[in-house]
């Protein structure tokens, strides 16, 4: 089975039986969740974009005969087509150039889409997927907050073994209740965002291992987002503030383009550590304390928001200057 539309539709079968498993809500279900991205990416970047595309349609078609064809539609907006994309991205290239304003190189070598872009990307990509989620709930926020108070309620605290624990009730947990509705675009937005980068990468290694990737291996180390991502950031941010649906819409674009700063500082950090002897120390202590303390990982994301500026990595290494955001 080499054949590229045969590898494409096998692609989209897998993953949508892992999609539609997902909806039976158990535990190895929601295991499942965490791959069902893996075999689109590993058709799109072993084989190219027109495979990633087949197995996009082909996810969306098989997924409205197992469940719905409203589930069809929001695999393939959720799933299929921001996998496709993704792939496309990673793919392009063109020739490289010898000097800025100088011809086109002879030497046959290629310059990639850069990986910070393809993150940027995906950043972009998870908001809008919240985005399209908050609709579902509710076209105004009191529908929006009155359904998710009825789906918190059915399952979390009727479901707890003795009911509510004493001295609390629905009352004096309204704020906590509230707080988890308000964050909600932004939970899922991050889940989404980290649940496609993680197969992305790993379908990347995996055809890198089996010498089917089609393009090299790019240095993640050095990489850059471009300043229309700021730009992004801050308005999301503002409208964060806005009354409405809109507000709750752009938690979702402020809670994915938070946690592509916390990763961009991730690279920082682990550029810093590595002429540290102590860089093992250092880089688990920081886990660690991203996932102990909130406030971590804030400083974390200040500290990728800061590199443009600050040039932490170049400073670290010894290098020249790293390169400007491209804007195009």
């Amino acid at each position: 089975m080499n054949s590229p539309i045969l590898i494409g539709i096998g692609a989209g079968l897998v993953s949508a039986v892992l999609f539609a498993s997902t909806m039976t809500g158990s535990a190895l279900a929601m295991a499942l969740f965490y791959i069902t991205a893996l075999p689109g990416f590993l058709a799109g970047l072993g084989w190219g974009t027109q495979v990633g595309f087949i197995a996009a349609l082909t996810g969306a078609g098989l997924t409205s005969v197992l469940l719905t064809p409203l589930a069809g539609v929001g695999y393939f907006l959720t799933l299929g087509l921001p996998i496709a994309i993704l792939c496309h991205l990673a793919l392009l290239a063109r020739p490289a150039e010898e000097a800025e304003g100088a011809a086109q190189s002879t030497s046959g070598a290629m310059e990639w889409y850069p990986p910070g872009h393809i993150v940027a990307w995906t950043a972009l990509m998870a908001g809008g997927v919240a985005a399209l989620s908050v609709p579902l709930f509710g076209m105004d926020v009191e529908t929006y907050r009155a359904n998710l108070q009825e789906i918190l309620d059915k399952t979390f605290l009727n479901q707890l073994p003795e009911g509510m624990p004493k001295g609390l009730d629905k009352e004096k947990i309204a704020p906590v209740i509230e707080l988890l509705i308000r964050a909600l675009p932004a939970a899922s937005a991050i889940v989404w965002f980290g649940v496609m980068l993680l197969n992305m990468w790993t379908a990347a290694r995996i055809s890198a291992v089996s010498g089917r990737l089609i393009r090299p291996w790019p240095d993640l180390t050095m990489m850059n987002y471009p300043s229309s991502l700021a730009l992004g950031f801050v308005a999301s941010l503002l409208g964060t503030f806005t009354p409405g649906i809109p507000g709750i819409i752009a938690t979702g674009f402020a809670g994915a383009f938070l946690v592509a700063y916390v990763l961009l500082g991730l690279v920082v950090m682990h550029a810093m550590a590595r002429k540290t002897p102590l860089r093992f120390l250092f880089l688990g202590l920081l886990y660690m304390g991203i996932f102990l303390f909130g406030w971590v990982a804030l400083v974390v994301a200040i500290v990728g928001i800061g590199e443009p500026i600050f040039k932490l990595r170049e400073r670290a290494l010894g290098t020249g200057p790293t390169p400007p955001p491209d804007n195009d």
